[in-house]
C-alpha cells in the first residue's frame, strides 16, 4: 500500500499544480496590466494568489476527506475528523511541515507529506509570479 500512497500523493500534487498554472496563466490574462495600473496589478494578483490557494487547500481537502474512507490507507489516530479538521489539516500541510495537533496513522501520512512538498512548491511558485509582477509594475512606476 505504501507504494499507491506515493502514487495518490504524486498524482495529487501533479493535479494542483496542473490546476495552479492555467489558473496562472488566467490570472494573468484577467488581471490589470502593469503598466496600466502598477498598484492594481499588484493587489489584484495577490488577492488571487490568495484565492487560488484557498481553493486548492478545500480541493485537496475534499481528496483528503476521500481518501480517509479508503481501507489500509489509515486515519486519524484518535476521533474522525470534521470537515474543519480537515481543513485545518490540509492548510498547514499545503503551507508548512504539516506539524497539526492532529496525528494520522498509516500510510495516509506519505499523501500528506506529498501535499506538504506540493504546497511548498506552489507557494514558491506563486511567491515567484507575484515578485515577477511587483518588479514590472515598479519599473513601470519608476518610468513615470
Amino acid at each position: 500500500m505504501t507504494l499507491a500512497a506515493i502514487a495518490i500523493g504524486v498524482g495529487l500534487v501533479a493535479l494542483v499544480g496542473l490546476v495552479h498554472h492555467y489558473a496562472l496563466y488566467a490570472l494573468g490574462r484577467a488581471a490589470p496590466r502593469p503598466d496600466s495600473s502598477s498598484t492594481m496589478a499588484i493587489q489584484s494578483t495577490f488577492i488571487g494568489l490568495l484565492l487560488l490557494h484557498v481553493a486548492e487547500i478545500l480541493g485537496l481537502a475534499a481528496a483528503n476527506r476521500w481518501l480517509l474512507g479508503w481501507d489500509g490507507l489509515g486515519g486519524p489516530a484518535s476521533a474522525p475528523l470534521s470537515w474543519a479538521d480537515l481543513i485545518y489539516l490540509t492548510g498547514v500541510n499545503f503551507t508548512t511541515l504539516g506539524y497539526t495537533q492532529i496525528e494520522l496513522a498509516g500510510d495516509i501520512r506519505i499523501v500528506t507529506m506529498l501535499q506538504s512538498l506540493g504546497g511548498f512548491m506552489i507557494l514558491t511558485w506563486s511567491a515567484t509570479y507575484l515578485f515577477t509582477v511587483c518588479q514590472r509594475s515598479w519599473r513601470r512606476a519608476e518610468n513615470e
